[in-house]
């Protein structure tokens, strides 16, 4: 695991009160399972979990389809037992430690899913296409994962610098909507949400608790006196974020090569 991927596992193993912050993760899980549901699915689809967190998407899918065999999977250990105590063990339903961008799982999923964990992959599209790889014929690979536009405010106020929010770059729509990827279809939605904090210290502290202040190699250390004037800043703008949601449903059309 690289270093970038340890400091990720740590920053959400700290997270101890992630659900109380995690309203906006909250509202795209419910959207994604809603989503997939919607979906051509195979019956009883065998799945496969990137990225669980506490659960959130885990508990909202298992509400919306009757899944065959669910593989649960988080880099984080402590927030893969949160998900574990969450969900109400069934047959077929298995948990392992695992990072997403380096599956140790065999081929022959009919669904993999995964809810705001993608940002956090140092090569986004090639985990996708490791991912599509795993799926059988008409399986579905279904990820939410932030965009660029996200935390614009904040981003405005720090004079356009990412060194407070640290976090990969995220892609834009068009990028992603240019990935291919052999013997499948690709579909991105955009859906724009929006966040109200009491000031910019409570912006801030909402990040320590999801995990989301993870040192990123390109991170600017500012001064004390630039963190107080980006605070001012931002509550000046009304100390409100958005977030750039992708949805990326990628269907496999053919046998995948091997």
């Amino acid at each position: 695991m690289t270093a970038w991927k340890q400091a990720v596992a740590r920053a959400f193993d700290r997270a101890q009160d992630y659900d109380r912050a995690a309203i906006i993760q909250a509202s795209v899980a419910e959207r994604l399972a809603a989503t997939i549901a919607d979906e051509p699915l195979a019956p009883s689809p065998r799945t496969l979990e990137i990225g669980c967190g506490t659960g959130l998407l885990t508990e909202a899918l298992r509400q919306r389809v009757a899944t065959g065999s669910m593989l649960v999977t988080d880099i984080a250990p402590a927030m893969l037992a949160r998900c574990r105590m969450r969900i109400e063990p069934a047959h077929g339903l298995r948990f392992a430690v695992m990072d997403g961008e380096r599956p140790a799982v065999n081929p022959g999923f009919d669904l993999i899913v995964s809810s705001l964990a993608a940002q956090w992959f140092v090569d986004l599209e090639g985990a996708f296409e490791q991912l599509a790889g795993l799926l059988r014929p008409d399986g579905l690979l279904a990820v939410t994962t932030l965009a660029a536009g996200t935390f614009r405010e904040w981003e405005q106020a720090q004079g356009g610098s990412h060194g407070i929010v640290a976090t990969p770059a995220y892609p834009t729509i068009p990028a992603l909507r240019n990935m291919r990827f052999a013997g499948c279809l690709t579909e991105i939605r955009l859906d724009t949400l929006h966040e109200d904090h009491e000031d910019g210290a409570a912006f801030l502290r909402a990040l320590r608790t999801i995990g989301a202040q993870t040192p990123a190699d390109r991170a600017v250390i500012r001064s004390p006196g630039a963190l107080r004037r980006a605070l001012r800043t931002f509550e000046a703008q009304g100390s409100s974020v958005t977030y750039a949601v992708a949805t990326c449903l990628i269907r496999r059309i053919d046998r995948p090569a091997g």
